[in-house]
């Protein structure tokens, strides 16, 4: 249901206050001297038509008195002062289109900074939720456009009512009529434009979520990392269709209500029409009869033609205002969204490395947000300080979602995480993540430098090309680097015509960041998964070294690395069912075993017990 017309007023002049605070928090001089140009602007929209009647009567006297140089001078003088206008007028026109190239950019700049400046205090379960997809999606469809549109659309029309006001001081001497024809001419568009306008934007906003598959669509169709499956699958045809079809759909609306824009403002302009030209013939039939000038139906009509175009605008202008309204209680609600977990940049001091900490998992339940079932289910765990524990299980077990709650991803549905006997709820995140160096199995390729890849794991040493060696020597990562072009300084990634590299060794890369980390507690999330069997030796053998007075906590499903760990947690169905060192899992004979003997069998002949049972 449509907001009620009261309250969509007041929401809009609220609005229009909020983005002129906006505006005057960037540029205060800037805008003072904006509204000084449109002041200029609208005096002498309404000088020129005043001048022009003394103009013209002034001329008609001086060929009706022939020999008399005063009403000469006296036209001429009133030609000098036009031009005085007119020169004043191209003068503020001139710098108001500077000001107006300067604010518009530092305008745009501005919000889309806030927009991005909210996505970085909310918390990650936002990130998965479509609704806020939809509403981020929304606010920066039209960051630099909307705002500014707001901000022009009030200032003209403050501007087209001052120049109403003195357009209507000038009609005063026609008669008080001429004033209310020269308004309700223009209503007729006005209501036209706002009833469509509204439409529009609910149609704009009813599309977010299939724009937002347009953008996919377009993302797989055009990106490296996809478009080799869609070759490789014969899938372009069928994506293109699937995105005409949508495109198809937007075509179909858009000419549906640009039928009906049309009929309906035809008929409606023809009202206006009909007004301002029955105003035209009175005001024609007075001047044919001498009950006023010849420059007084010049003004009428200069005043009438121009005023009800600028009432037109103005109330276009009101209608522009609603629209943009819409799309800015759109915005302003994104950025009024709780930011429940506020952005806080390292600094030196956090890499200040403590001693290797004690986690502890306490009854830690976990159920995504609209799950039919938990991913962890009353998981009580404790990694040791100086321990190595590795999670092994089916994918989906829980895992990875285990990590992401340590990171402070997410937060426990029921129970607790202690990190040295610490709730981690009871601190910010940046807190928890500062002290743990991790890295995921779907780490990200940044279209960076190979440094900068390596120097973000902790960016306040992201210059330190000492620190950036050591991490790319404890990944194993030398070889990769040393292959580069230009060494640490080639740009990786084929976005901006960088390096690419193998899965691998993006992978190397990726290690490497999470050993730039000053961390008392890793995290390594498959970390060797694109690895060749030499390769995932020399890393682990590194790893032994460096994990050393840390915390470690691995998961992977190569058993071959596992052996390494000091304890094996075997997880399934989002629960721990079995722990201990590997001998004595194997010894058990339970599912660890199980799963140990499977992955043997594939590097030899010899067929598990199983294989042999009848």
């Amino acid at each position: 249901m449509a907001d009620p017309p009261q309250r969509s007023a007041a929401e809009t002049v609220h609005n229009v206050a909020r983005t002129l605070a906006m505006v005057a928090s960037i540029a205060r001089g800037r805008l003072a001297l904006y509204a000084l140009t449109q002041a200029v602007g609208a005096a002498g929209d309404v000088a020129l038509v005043a001048v022009a009647k003394r103009i013209l009567d002034a001329v008609l006297l001086a060929a009706t008195h022939r020999g008399d140089d005063t009403y000469v001078r006296a036209a001429l003088t009133w030609v000098a002062v036009e031009l005085a206008v007119v020169v004043a007028q191209k003068v503020a026109s001139q710098v108001e289109q500077h000001v107006a190239t300067l604010l518009r950019s530092e305008l745009g700049l501005h919000v889309n900074v806030l927009i991005l400046e909210k996505a970085l205090d909310v918390s990650y379960r936002h990130f998965e939720d479509p609704d806020f997809n939809n509403r981020m999606t929304q606010a920066r469809r039209e960051a630099s456009a909307r705002p500014w549109g707001m901000f022009t659309d009030a200032v003209s029309l403050v501007r087209a009512t001052v120049t109403l006001a003195g357009y209507a001081a000038l009609l005063v001497s026609l008669g008080p009529w001429s004033i209310a024809a020269l308004v309700l001419s223009a209503v007729p568009s006005f209501v036209g434009e706002g009833y469509f306008g509204r439409l529009a934007f609910e149609r704009q906003s009813a599309r977010t979520q299939r724009n937002r598959q347009l953008f996919y669509l377009e993302s797989v169709l055009t990106t490296e990392a996809t478009v080799k499956e869609v070759k490789l699958f014969s899938l372009g045809r069928w994506l293109t269709d699937w995105y005409r079809s949508i495109h198809l759909g937007f075509h179909a609306e858009e000419a549906e209500l640009s039928r009906r824009r049309a009929r309906w403002l035809l008929a409606l302009s023809a009202v206006s029409s009909l007004t301002l030209y029955g105003v035209y013939a009175f005001i024609a039939a007075q001047a044919a009869r001498g009950a006023i000038t010849v420059g007084a139906m010049t003004l009428y009509l200069a005043v009438f033609t121009r005023g009800q175009g600028l009432v037109q605008r103005a109330l276009l202008g009101l209608t522009s205002l609603y629209e943009r309204n819409l799309y800015m209680s759109t915005l302003f609600g994104f950025l009024g969204i709780e930011s429940d977990e506020p952005d806080r940049p390292l600094t030196a001091r956090d890499g200040d490395v403590r001693a290797a900490p004690e986690v502890v998992f306490e009854g830690v339940s976990f159920r995504y947000e609209g799950a039919a079932r938990d991913a962890l289910t009353d998981v009580s765990l404790t990694l040791r300080a100086g321990e190595t524990v590795a999670l092994v299980g089916r994918n989906g077990a829980g895992k990875t979602t285990l990590v992401k709650l340590l990171v402070g991803l997410y937060r426990p549905t029921a129970g607790r995480i202690l990190l040295d006997g610490v709730d981690t709820a009871t601190l910010h995140p940046a807190e928890v993540r500062r002290r743990v160096g991790v890295i995921f199995q779907d780490f990200v390729r940044f279209q960076f430098s190979a440094a900068d890849n390596v120097g973000v794991g902790w960016l306040p040493a992201r210059e330190d090309r000492a620190a950036i060696e050591r991490a790319v020597d404890d990944a194993g990562a030398r070889d990769v680097v040393a292959r580069l072009p230009k060494g640490l300084d080639t740009a990786l990634g084929r976005a901006f015509g960088g390096d690419d590299l193998s899965v691998g060794q993006w992978q190397r890369v990726a290690l490497a960041r999470a050993f730039m980390r000053p961390s008392a507690l890793l995290v390594l999330d498959e970390p060797t998964a694109a690895l060749d069997a030499e390769s995932e030796h020399e890393v682990f053998e590194r790893f032994k070294a460096l994990k050393a007075g840390r915390t470690a906590l691995l998961i992977t499903h190569r058993f071959a690395s596992v052996r390494m760990a000091d304890r094996i947690v075997v997880f399934e169905g989002g629960r721990v069912i079995e722990e201990g060192p590997h001998a004595a899992l194997v010894a058990r004979d339970g599912t660890y075993a199980r799963m140990f003997r499977l992955q043997a069998q594939g590097y030899t002949d010899t067929p598990t017990a199983s294989d042999t049972a009848p």
